[in-house]
């Protein structure tokens, strides 16, 4: 006896929407991954054909490897990133969670980039009022350098980045990160977490972010359980909330 299965035709249709979607999002990928690598590239082979056009000076072939060299850091923390995104991806990747204080981890975090804030004359703060986490420490604070990191760029001298972290009702942890800095247009937040966007179009080329960062912080979240939730004002700053689920 020969048994039929019928799919309905909306649960067949919903299939190929997705995987319409799936397949051009994986192009639009390999796009912006060829247009990210194009630049350093190019620059490495430019500095070396002008390199060899003439004879140059010890000092001026030194000027040249140490910029080669910067270049090639970039595509090297390039490929690292995407590494990284693509295990965080796999359904197996396993994190080592345990409970610690938050405040501890806020400290460690501050003190590493307080340096480069008081160059930029920017001020680091934060409170955790003895709140306890469920989580992985080593990807927290990838999470918040990266978020850190980030919110460095789009502040000026006198602006302020604040960190604090509170327990709900429920028992979630939310860690939340404003900054007074430059702000986001409203009509970008949906894709802040996309690979290789910036919503500076003018820093497209900067050589300090490769485009990843917030697409690793939310990658890390998806892997802890938890969400992000973002709001933001033209000049006036941006908020990011990290929710952790609480504890099990």
């Amino acid at each position: 006896m020969i048994i039929k299965y019928c799919v309905p035709r909306t649960l067949f249709d919903q299939m190929l929407a997705r995987l319409d979607q799936s397949f051009a999002r994986l192009s639009q990928f390999s796009a912006d991954l060829a247009h990210e690598l194009r630049t350093p590239v190019n620059n490495l082979m430019g500095s070396a054909e002008v390199a060899l056009s003439r004879e140059r000076s010890p000092e001026e072939y030194r000027e040249i490897l140490e910029s080669n060299i910067e270049e090639c850091g970039r595509i090297a923390r390039m490929i690292d990133e995407l590494l990284f995104l693509a295990r965080a991806e796999n359904p197996k990747t396993e994190i080592s969670c345990r409970v610690f204080q938050v405040e501890k981890e806020f400290e460690v975090i501050t003190a590493f980039y307080n340096m480069l804030a008081a160059d930029q004359q920017v001020s680091i703060s934060y409170q955790a009022n003895q709140v306890t986490l469920y989580a992985d420490p080593s990807l927290l604070r990838r999470v918040l350098g990266n978020v850190i990191s980030n919110a460095l760029r789009y502040t000026h001298a006198n602006d302020s980045i604040s960190l604090s972290a509170t327990t709900s009702a429920d028992k979630s942890v939310i860690i939340t990160i404003t900054d007074t800095g430059e702000g986001i247009d409203e009509k970008l937040l949906p894709h802040i977490f996309d690979r290789f966007f910036r919503a500076d179009k003018s820093r497209q080329h900067d050589k300090q972010g490769s485009g990843l960062g917030l697409a690793i912080v939310k990658s890390i979240m998806d892997l802890h359980g938890g969400q992000i939730l973002i709001s933001s004002q033209l000049q006036q700053g941006t908020q990011l909330k990290l929710i952790f689920p609480p504890s099990p």
